[in-house]
């Protein structure tokens, strides 16, 4: 969840509470929102001044053992462990709450989750862990570089697969193009493409079996499709290439064609925007290595290692990390061994031993608050007397996409291959190309002139072509004879009724079924008809099958399920009943009689706070869990600087009762 969907239900009272606060309060009169001001790093760093240290700890905590999953406070308070004492928690989570910085859902009965927004989790880990980074090395001397898509098996073992070279936008563009040459996209009863027809449509992929099991993505349908399909629907529907449209699919050209448009690399980091939200929230663990390695330089060397130590540093407040060699190996299945199959990042073995990666895309960069600009014309490839054209790795997917529309791909690599035939001129005729914007077009983008004999044979077919055609109408047929009369002399239906057949029918050119449709509506008739709403650009993508995530693959994002708590968090109720307590127990050090000391000490395991201890003139500072009962007195165990404690009640001079948020200021 991001802070734009958490602030789009915020109740309207929490929206005044947070923009009232002095942090913020003159951003927000400038203009600046909410959902900005609770993600920047220089809004962050500001808040982070003004937060209290109970706040910022359990902060800290939060991002240490949940990240961007949902937690109960139940949860957080057993996490804090030896560190912190209920009471701080509890203090810290509604400071946070009325900061914004954590949003409150509650389930059907009840119970609050609460989450820290995605979309800040890598600013707070910068603030609040700044010792923690990633060194990059540009030394490839010692570095053996690896195959893509390289598995890591029984330790040291390895085993190739087959990826592609270009990685997943080629993958992707292969898969649209496919699409786009169907007739049709049907839907089977279940909402499910046809098995063979996804054997066409998969041909030119090269993906590892399992990598969405391996990344922990599941999705629905497992018996029809295999992970390379299912990634290639999730990425297209996400990516509004691809909607449901009744009982089909349609290919949505317009955001296709836009997407075209640019580098490569744009190509290539708008997936990984998309293919990193398919696994957020992510554990905790991965959240910090995902923000970690999108924060080295692209192009220098990272060693998998290192990035493993620095998970473990800003997981230790948790307690439940996994042992080094299985987090590198979750965290090479799960993660890092996908981005080299995508050719998201290139992998090298060291020669001492340990995995190292390299980014080739710049993950972090915002491709879109940049202006897209096509790419200048410039020859990409060669035309063959065979009829190939060969599209060197440079050529650009819009280009190729021209190609693809009266060519078809034999191979697919960086060099890619396809060849001109009768049958793929056929098809760009039907999409309103001629013969000679064609050849216009290999002119243009050709090293050389196109070979006589290719012009010569396309002007030909361009001549073959067309003498005769089916052409698809629509029959409009009338119940009598008076109301095919009735509406030739309707001014309005009459242009688009010139072609009547017999007494009571009409051929309609499909150009003009909508505005027929429309004319004879308003003259009172409701004309019947099977016909499908086929427009394909701008086709919302709700209607796809699996709508787990308006695509196959199952959110893992469930706290949106959730209504936002109404609430507005408040620190009153922590400690109930605290009028009945003297308030000297909360003011100064004093000795007190043993009796006094035992009920303080109840008191504050009750409230899960704090005492303030003078012992042998030294104030220390305990967090008591346990009043035990002997013969020989009484004991008081607890914690003290993450050590266990166990003292008689004489161990201490004077002490003080501590309540977070009351009375710990300088404690």
């Amino acid at each position: 969840m991001r802070y734009e969907q958490v602030v789009s239900r915020m109740p309207e009272a929490l929206k005044q509470l947070i923009s009232s606060q002095t942090w913020c309060s003159s951003y927000i009169k400038e203009g600046v929102a909410l959902p900005e001001l609770l993600t920047n790093r220089n809004y962050l760093l500001r808040l982070l001044s003004h937060l209290s240290v109970d706040e910022k700890n359990t902060l800290r905590l939060i991002l240490s053992a949940f990240g961007c999953e949902s937690f109960t406070s139940a949860a957080l308070e057993k996490q804090a462990g030896l560190r912190m004492a209920g009471a701080q928690v509890a203090i810290g989570l509604v400071g946070l709450r009325r900061a914004g910085v954590i949003a409150a859902f509650r389930k059907a009965w009840g119970e609050r989750l609460f989450v820290l927004p995605e979309d800040a989790f890598d600013a707070w880990q910068g603030l609040l862990f700044p010792s923690v980074t990633l060194e990059t090395d540009t030394d490839e001397g010692t570095l053996e570089p690896l195959p893509a898509g390289v598995i890591q098996t029984n330790g040291s073992q390895q085993e190739e697969i087959s990826v592609h070279p270009r990685g997943l936008a080629q993958q992707l563009f292969h898969f649209i193009v496919a699409c786009s040459q169907q007739p049709s996209l049907p839907l089977t009863n279940k909402g499910t493409l046809h098995k063979k027809q996804i054997v066409k449509l998969t041909e030119h992929l090269a993906l590892p079996n399992d990598l969405l099991r391996a990344a922990g993505i599941t999705y629905a349908f497992r018996d029809i499709y295999d992970d390379g399909a299912v990634l290639m629907l999730e990425m297209a529907i996400r990516m509004g290439f691809i909607a449901g449209n009744g009982d089909q699919l349609v290919v949505c050209k317009e955001p296709f064609l836009a997407w075209l448009d640019g580098p490569y690399e744009r190509q290539q980091r708008t997936l990984y925007g998309v293919w990193s939200q398919l696994l957020l929230p992510a554990p905790v663990w991965l959240q910090h290595g995902l923000a970690l390695m999108e924060r080295a330089e692209r192009g220098g060397w990272v060693e998998v290692g290192a990035v493993v130590r620095a998970i473990m540093t800003c997981c230790a407040e948790s307690g439940q990390m996994k042992e080094a060699d299985s987090l590198t190996h979750a965290l090479l299945s799960g993660w890092i061994e996908p981005l080299s199959s995508f050719r998201f990042v290139e992998l090298a073995a060291g020669k001492e031993g340990g995995i190292w990666f390299r980014w080739l895309i710049s993950p972090k960069s915002e491709w879109e608050d940049e202006a897209v600009e096509k790419p200048l014309k410039t020859p990409s490839f060669y035309v063959q007397p065979d009829f190939e054209i060969l599209l060197l790795p440079d050529a650009s997917l819009r280009t190729e996409w021209e190609i693809a529309a009266f060519a078809d791909l034999k191979q697919t690599d960086h060099v890619r291959t396809y060849r001109m035939t009768k049958e793929g001129f056929h098809r760009a005729w039907e999409m309103g190309q001629s013969s000679e914007e064609i050849i216009s077009m290999l002119q243009e983008n050709a090293y050389y002139e196109i070979p006589e004999p290719v012009a010569v044979t396309l002007r030909q077919w361009g001549e073959q072509t067309g003498k005769i055609h089916f052409e698809e109408v629509t029959l409009l047929r009338c119940r009598s004879n008076e109301i095919a009369d009735a509406l030739l002399r309707n001014e309005k239906c009459h242009p688009f009724l010139k072609n009547r057949i017999g007494a009571v029918d009409f051929i309609v050119p499909k150009a003009h079924f909508a505005q027929l449709t429309k004319c004879l509506e308003n003259m009172g008739y409701n004309p019947k008809s099977s016909r499908k709403e086929a427009n394909n650009l701008g086709i919302n993508a709700e209607n796809a099958p699996g709508n787990q995530t308006s695509g196959l693959c199952y959110s893992r994002d469930s706290i949106q399920l959730y209504e936002m708590d109404a609430e507005l968090p408040e620190r009153d109720g922590l400690y109930p009943d605290m009028a009945d307590i003297p308030l000297s127990w909360l003011q100064d050090f004093r000795l007190y009689h043993g009796s006094t000391r035992k009920e303080m000490i109840r008191k504050a395991i009750e409230w899960k706070s704090c005492l303030q201890l003078r012992k042998e003139g030294e104030s220390r500072f305990i967090i008591p869990r346990n009043l035990r009962e002997e013969r020989s007195g009484w004991i008081l165990e607890g914690l003290e600087e993450l050590q266990e404690i166990a003292w008689s009640g004489e161990d201490w001079e004077e002490m003080k009762l501590i309540l977070p948020g009351v009375n710990d200021e300088g404690v």
